[in-house]
């Protein structure tokens, strides 16, 4: 499950740019057969991001025990540094699923040919 979506047409596969870009404009035409798709990020990512925020509070609270005075830089970089995790793994939790417009299109293409 941890790749890189590709077109559900074309099966062409695309790149962590692109597939940022993607998730941004939710409709995306393929660069490479110029169908329609959507974007659309699984719900994984919501399991992700809780393991993620518990591992900060993990981490928060390992650092105030172990400080004999309070600061909260160290506090602030690893929130920040589990932040910036979740969110370079997105693409990574993305599917391309084919549009509903070019599934209608499709379907009348094909019943028009077997007419």
């Amino acid at each position: 499950m941890f790749k890189l979506p590709v077109c559900p047409y074309c099966k062409t596969v695309y790149r962590y740019k692109d597939t940022v870009n993607a998730v941004r404009k939710k409709e995306n035409e393929c660069y490479h057969c110029h169908k329609k798709f959507k974007a659309k990020i699984f719900p994984y990512i919501l399991i992700e991001a809780v393991v993620f925020i518990a591992l900060s509070i993990g981490m928060n609270l390992l650092i105030l025990s172990r400080m004999s005075s309070f600061n909260l830089l160290p506090l602030f970089a690893s929130t920040i540094g589990f932040l910036l995790i979740i969110i370079l793994l997105i693409p990574f939790f993305t599917c391309f699923k084919k549009s509903e417009e070019d599934e209608k299109t499709f379907q009348n293409k094909g019943n028009k040919r077997k007419k």
